[in-house]
């Protein structure tokens, strides 16, 4: 499959991996074949990406850090939790310690040791996806700097509530397009406190998950807040989390600014290693975390564009890449395969957008499940 930025859909494409709101209520499965309504749809929706089937490139898996259907379960849980805590009634707290259990076994289960982040969100996604996929890379991170069990149970709770506090936040700060005000910018920094004072009345027994929501914004220079706190006053795992949500957050478009690329994201890291974030975590991210994921559209130093299909264990940055277009934009009448681990003399110099071609396969599987007919490309 390949990852498309919607804006470049056409009726006749079909969904290579599913589409989920924030809530885990699942928008488009996969396998659904693509019209003009649902094109519109997901345009509306604000998706600006998703992955579509292409025959050329049915051999690509993804790299996930976790499955859908651990991510699809986070949702629900999620979204239960906080709506308890919205309503003042206490969250519960074993479906979170099993979920975060789920995770952690499924990332040290995993003999993968490159992985990428799957960002299939839409322009309002508040909480939800954001902190699943804090506490899925926290725990990935853990596990190549060799954090016990309990330490990654601990990582993975205090990721997965670290923006809880935002739920005290009104709407119309966190979505603001223009810059907040003083007192807005106020409001913002209280979250870590609120996510801690919060955690704190139903997680008793987890107060270093407690410090992790509350440190998350801290920096090593000590110009993060609430307490401005620097070097080893802050939590060792809190510095794991705060590198996390600083990679998630950049790559997803904000009313504010549009989103960084997955490799300036790992830049922006690397630039404020040893300043703003510990250089121990960012080294491990820039050595687990691809830069280009699987299914991404990328230009190489001879000019041609080409598709990631397999990340190398070790180097992420020179993945295995099938050339489609030559020096000139031109399609290849054969596609060639070409592992940048051995051709040292070329590499990706970033991403790029293509016109891809419907796929002429006529069988798809609509809502629900199930073969159909085509629904062409009207209403």
């Amino acid at each position: 499959m390949i990852r498309i930025a919607t804006s470049r859909l056409k009726p006749g494409m079909i969904v290579g991996y599913p589409l989920v709101r924030d809530d885990g209520v699942v928008l488009l499965k996969e396998g659904v074949r693509l019209n003009d309504r649902l094109i519109r749809k997901i345009r509306e929706l604000g998706f600006e990406y998703i992955y579509v089937r292409d025959p050329h490139f049915a051999d690509v898996d993804l790299e996930e850090v976790i499955s859908y259907d651990i991510r699809r379960q986070a949702l629900v849980t999620l979204n239960e939790s906080f709506y308890q805590i919205v309503r003042g009634k206490e969250a519960a707290v074993e479906p979170l310690k099993r979920l975060v259990d789920e995770i952690i076994d499924e990332v040290l289960s995993t003999k993968k040791s490159v992985v990428s982040l799957i960002q299939l969100r839409q322009h309002d996604d508040a909480v939800f996806s954001h902190s699943v996929n804090v506490a899925a890379l926290s725990v990935f991170i853990g596990k190549f700097l060799r954090l016990s069990r309990q330490q990654l149970r601990v990582l993975a709770l205090g990721s997965l509530m670290h923006d809880l506090g935002k739920i005290r936040v009104p709407l119309e700060v966190l979505n603001k397009p223009e810059s907040l005000s003083e007192e807005e910018w106020g409001l913002i920094r209280k979250h870590p406190l609120w996510s801690a004072e919060l955690m704190s009345e139903w997680v008793s027994e987890e107060a270093e998950s407690v410090c992790i929501a509350l440190q998350h914004h801290e920096r090593l220079d000590g110009s993060g807040y609430p307490y401005g706190l620097s070097g080893e006053d802050i939590h060792f795992l809190s510095r794991i989390c705060a590198c996390a949500d600083v990679y998630d957050a950049l790559t997803v478009d904000r009313p504010y600014r549009k989103r960084f690329s997955y490799a300036e994201a790992l830049e922006y890291l690397m630039g404020n290693a040893s300043r703003l974030f510990d250089l121990q975590v960012v080294t491990t991210m820039v050595r687990h975390i691809a830069p280009y994921p699987v299914g991404e559209t990328v230009r190489l130093t001879t000019g041609e564009i080409a598709v990631v299909v397999r990340l190398n264990e070790g180097l992420p940055i020179r993945p295995v890449v099938r050339v489609i277009r030559d020096p000139n934009g031109q399609p290849l009448e054969k596609p060639r395969d070409l592992d940048l681990m051995k051709e040292l003399t070329v590499a990706i110099v970033g991403t790029a957008e293509v016109t891809w071609e419907v796929p002429q396969k006529r069988s798809f599987v609509f809502f629900g499940g199930g073969t159909g007919h085509d629904s062409g490309s009207g209403e």
